[in-house]
């Protein structure tokens, strides 16, 4: 193909849904630093730095001596340093709220909603509010347009390296945001094919390849299978005892218990396999006798497993822990900017201003907006829907 029909793929994948992909890229470039959001909106989570191990059956105390009865569902280790340790807990009305505990004291430190920043943001980005079957085909869908636009952008510079370090020219406002809109696109092109490809992979993951996964150990015991049973401090010290000799080279991250029948306790946690979710290696117990029921082995998984467990750390950035998140959150922000300089462009094609009467930025980019018609309504009225539907679920809790 020729460099005309090149440029028309690059219009017809970016241009129609610009707005949504903006919106989808920004709450996804949020998400990224969420937890840190959290961290500086709640002062709760926040805590003094520690080498010490997290004394994980003190720490199962200290919680149940704050739950007032309520339902312990999950366990975390600080997710970085200066971070608190989390326990989450189901109310009576079986709602879900988190309290804070210092990892190295394990004095309780204030408590938190479950609608925080990292869960608004997540899901917003992820299925914008909607049932997860509609919000989740929509959004990973854009990544098979975000794989054209990839293609099409590197083939419209054949010599794409050069463009690396050419500078924006000045000569009038459409050469200006032309230049740019290149310069971002070769900088940011590599996060571009890792969030194209693996948000292709969601889609087709959800439709018909998603991966098998060992089986998890079930209950053995009768009161276990009859009700959410609670598991009593000595058996948890006891089932920690167990892991450290099982799995010595497994650090835990999270813990999770029973709360509703037949439910095992899940220890999850990593080791040394690389691009795994926490969840990859894991122990079960018996929650009432404390038996071992199965592990998993995070480098035993299948190799389709595997790619499956990678998607999520290449997707948010999370495999590095802060240094990776803050490239993909700086080069998330270049990628949202592609959205807005794509939509100059093209008002700057469709619309002639005369020399020196030219719109400010905010009236060309509206006047792209409006003549994407179709495209501009659909992306208006999705991110309006996920806007409404994070409204009605932050007001109804």
């Amino acid at each position: 193909m020729n460099k005309q029909q090149w440029y028309k793929w690059h219009s017809y994948a970016g241009l129609p849904l610009a707005v949504f992909l903006c919106f989808i890229m920004f709450t996804g470039t949020l998400a990224v630093l969420s937890h840190e959001l959290d961290w500086l909106t709640n002062p709760a989570i926040r805590s003094t730095a520690t080498d010490k191990p997290l004394d994980w059956s003190a720490y199962y105390r200290a919680v149940l001596a704050q739950a007032e009865g309520n339902k312990v569902y999950q366990l975390s280790a600080p997710l970085h340093s200066g971070f608190a340790a989390q326990a989450i807990l189901l109310d009576d009305g079986g709602q879900r709220y988190r309290l804070f505990f210092n990892p190295e004291t394990l004095a309780y430190q204030g408590s938190g909603v479950w609608l925080n920043w990292q869960t608004v943001l997540r899901r917003l980005h992820r299925h914008l509010m909607l049932p997860l079957n509609i919000g989740l085909t929509i959004v990973s869908a854009t990544g098979f347009l975000l794989c054209i636009s990839l293609l099409s952008g590197l083939a419209l510079h054949t010599h794409w390296w050069r463009g690396l370090w050419r500078l924006p020219r000045r000569h009038n406002a459409r050469v200006f945001w032309g230049d740019m809109h290149r310069l971002a696109g070769l900088w940011s092109s590599w996060l571009l094919l890792v969030i194209a490809l693996t948000s292709v992979w969601y889609f087709v993951e959800k439709y018909g390849l998603a991966a098998e996964y060992p089986a998890n150990g079930t209950v053995t015991s009768l009161p276990a299978k009859q009700r959410a049973a609670r598991v009593e401090p000595d058996i948890f010290a006891q089932v920690i005892r167990q892991s450290s000799s099982f799995r010595p080279d497994m650090q835990i991250s999270s813990i999770f218990l029973p709360v509703k029948p037949g439910q095992p306790l899940r220890i999850d946690g990593q080791n040394d396999t690389f691009l795994v979710r926490d969840r990859a290696n894991n122990l079960i117990f018996d929650p009432i006798t404390g038996e071992c029921l199965s592990q998993r082995f995070g480098s035993e998984l299948s190799g389709h497993a595997r790619i499956s467990e990678a998607a999520d750390p290449l997707h948010f950035g999370t495999w590095g822990a802060y240094w990776s998140k803050t490239v993909y959150f700086v080069f998330g922000f270049v990628l949202t900017s592609l959205c807005v300089t794509g939509t100059v462009i093209y008002a700057h094609r469709v619309f002639k201003w005369r020399r020196n009467t030219i719109s400010p930025l905010s009236g060309v980019v509206t006047a792209g907006i409006k003549r994407m018609k179709i495209g501009s309504t659909v992306s208006i009225l999705l991110i309006t829907t996920g806007l409404v539907m994070t409204c009605s679920v932050l007001i109804m809790v």
